[in-house]
Order: C-alpha cells, then structure tokens, then sequence
C-alpha cells in the first residue's frame, strides 16, 4: 500500500500516521488468539488423558507465538528496507536462516538451540514439561522486535527507508536492456533465494537416510519385512520426498510468471510496451524464465537428495544419486503444466492465477496425507502428483509423463494466442 501511493491517500485523512500499521498487527494478534482458542479446543475435544489441557494450551499458544514472531520481524523489515520486495526477500532469509541453524542444533548440540528463539517453541515440551518460561522469554522477544518497529517507522517519513536504496547504474549493460534479462532482473532475488532454499532442503532430507538405514538394519521384524535389505523402504521414502521437494520448488517458477500480473496490475507493463518490446517477448520471457529455473530446481533437488544420502549411510555408491536425479526429472510435466496453467492465466480474471497456486497446494496436501488422514482412492486420484509414477518405488510410466507434457504445451499455446489479444493498460 505505501510503494503504491494508497497509504498516502490514507494518511492525508484524519487518522494516525500509524494507523494502517497499527490495524494490520491487530488483526495478526486476532488471527493469533483465534488459532490458539481453535488449537487448544479441538485438542481437548479428543478426551485423551494424555492430551490435558494445560498441555494443549501451551502447544496452541507456543503456535500463536510463531505467527507473532513472524509478524514482528516482518513489521521490523518493511521499516528497514525500501521495498516489499525486499523486506519479503530478507524476511524469508531470516526465517529460513533461523529454521535451518535449529535444525542443525537440535541434531549437533540441543544446548544451542536454546539460543535460537524459533526452536523456543518447542523446548519447553508440551504434555510433558509445559514449561512456560520459554514462552515468557518469546513473548518479551516479539514486544522487543515490535517496539524496534515502531520507533523505527515513526522516525522514517512516508515511503522512505531506515537504509537508504542503493542506486543503480546510470546505464542498463546489454543483457538488461533485453525483455529476458530485464525480466530475469526483476525475479534475481526470488530466483537465487528459492534454488538455495531447494538445496538446502534437498540436503536435510537427505541426512535422514542414515537414520532409515540404521532402524532397519537394527530392528529383526523390520529387517524380515524388507528380506534385510532396507531398498523398499528407502525407494518409498524418496518417492514421497520427491513430492515435497517438487511442491516448494514449483513455486518458484509460478512466482516468475505471475510477475508479469502484477507488473501488470501496477500499471508499469505498458510503459515497456509502448516501446520496441512485444507482448510476445514479454510473453516469452516468462516462460523461459520460469521453465528454465524450475528444470533448474528439481534437477537440484535430486543431486542434493542423493548427495546428502549416500553421504550420510556412508556408501561411496553414486548408483542412488542417478536413481535420485531420475525421480526428480519424472517430476518435470508438473513444471510444464503449472507453468502453463499460470501463463494461462494471465488472460483471464486475476483470481484464476491464486486458483494455479490452490491446485498445487491441494494436490500437494492429499498426496502427502492421504495415508495419516485414510482418505478414500478416489480422492487420491484427484492428485496431480499421483498422475506421475512415484520413482524410485514404481517404474517410470510414458504414457502419463507424456499427457501432463502435452497438455501443459497446449496450456502454453492458448495462453500465447490470448496473451496478445489482451489490453493490457
């Protein structure tokens, strides 16, 4: 609202400078207190003498704290930086940075976690310890980040920033003053932010398989289920990680598309075409963009699956990082038709783009629980994910592979024809 002038209007009204913000973390500490009456009823509900209910409300609350922290740091960046686009983007790297150093932690040193203020939400032990200093101890972290905020926001006139935009170069160099390297400027930050995440990822499920390896191995019913070989259950195991690394790595590429919309929406596409530039090389280059870095994406997923796993059950055997890149290519009609179905969108109503990204999320959600929720076969079904052949576990199906490919190019045709019949203010 403040890059597109709205909250200017606002202000110019007779309310406080810092009314909008003020509103904005209010309704965040509504959505808070709701999630944690939510949380905590439907968990005494189950009338399980173990599930009690000072346990279930501390498990609710340390939720609700979550959501608070995260809405303090991102209240702290937008003061910070000068743009949405970058307090997202370094938001996120926070986050990230924070969930990554707990996971590390936990597994090297849980005493260290102790410093990490995203991994208080859970040493405290709901059911068993309940202890609420953790909670206390986060609380007081998020008054202090939020009150930063404040101060900082108040001392900062409407549309700057606490640190100054650096300022760019005075010339566009020859890559940037085309359509593709203008577009792929605009996406840099999501772009590298996102592969580096997919890595990072990739690479901690894959220190799990040691773990696999070794409960098999230890355990004789288990050991005479899998004929002691743990094959089975590894190939199942990657089948299923496969999954979500290809969920959180479609986003990307959706991110790049959609890009297009809301420079759109903004009103700052038609300057670019009013000059030499087509609708087509806009066009275009989106989706170079978008299938270049989501082939990028899931072929890093299955390196670094399969790196991070023969390194972590000690076998010098590049036989399974093969077998891991091979899953994560079969993946690759999910990024031609979701990158088709957005460019699709990008002709019609605005909302059918948030519908490309519901489709992922639901698809991704009844495949990942279908087993703990027992949903039924049919449903199941509904899955884009389970259209594929799950590899390593299931031989590769061509016929499948080839239908989500072709309907996804065609999905990309219609788009180009509607694209450049648009009017695009």
């Amino acid at each position: 609202m403040e890059e597109n002038g709205q909250l200017e209007i606002l202000n110019s009204l007779h309310i406080g400078s810092q009314a909008s913000s003020m509103a904005t973390n209010l309704l965040v500490l509504l959505h808070t207190v709701l999630t944690i009456i939510l949380v905590s009823g439907i968990l005494v509900s189950y009338n399980v003498s173990s599930i009690d209910f000072k346990g279930s409300l501390y498990f609710a609350c340390s939720l609700g704290l979550a959501s608070l922290l995260g809405a303090s740091i991102a209240y702290l960046c937008a003061q910070i930086f000068a743009t949405s686009s970058q307090a997202c983007g370094i938001f996120f790297s926070i986050v990230g940075i924070l969930y990554v150093l707990r996971a590390g932690t936990d597994v090297s040193n849980l005493t260290l976690s102790k410093f990490n203020p995203l991994a208080w939400t859970y040493l405290g032990h709901p059911f068993y310890q309940n202890d609420w200093y953790y909670l206390i101890g986060l609380f007081l972290l998020i008054l202090v980040v939020f009150s930063i905020g404040l101060v900082l926001e108040s001392s900062r006139d409407l549309g700057s920033s606490t640190i100054a935009p650096k300022k760019g170069k005075t010339k566009a160099s020859k890559w940037l003053a085309t359509p593709l390297g203008f577009f792929f400027y605009l996406n840099r930050s999501t772009i590298i932010s996102w592969l580096l995440a997919d890595g990072v990822i990739a690479l901690m499920y894959g220190s799990i398989y040691g773990d696999i390896d070794t409960f098999v191995s230890s355990n004789k019913l288990i050991s005479q289920m899998f004929a002691n070989d743990s094959a089975t259950l590894i190939n199942s195991f990657t089948a299923l990680i496969m999954v979500v690394t290809t969920a959180i790595s479609l986003v990307m590429p959706l991110v790049v598309v959609h890009k297009v919309q809301s420079e759109t929406n903004k009103e700052r596409l038609g300057y670019l075409l009013v000059q030499r530039v087509s609708r087509l090389k806009v066009y275009y280059s989106s989706l170079i963009l978008s299938l270049f870095f989501g082939t990028l994406a899931i072929l890093m997923n299955g390196f670094c699956l399969g790196i991070a796993a023969t390194s972590s059950i000690q076998a010098n055997n590049g036989k399974f990082i093969t077998t891991c890149i091979k899953a994560s290519l079969n993946q690759w009609p999910l990024v031609c038709l979701f990158v088709g179905l957005m460019l699709l969108s990008l002709s019609l109503p605005i909302f059918v783009g948030w519908l490309v990204y519901g489709l992922l999320g639901y698809s991704f959600c009844i495949t990942y629980f279908a087993v703990l929720l027992d949903l039924p076969k049919w449903m199941t079904h509904t899955s884009l994910f389970n259209v594929l052949a799950k590899m390593p576990m299931e031989k590769f199906d061509l016929m499948s592979f080839a239908i989500l490919t072709g309907i996804g190019i065609l999905a990309m045709l219609l788009g180009r024809i509607l694209y450049t019949r648009k009017e695009i203010v």
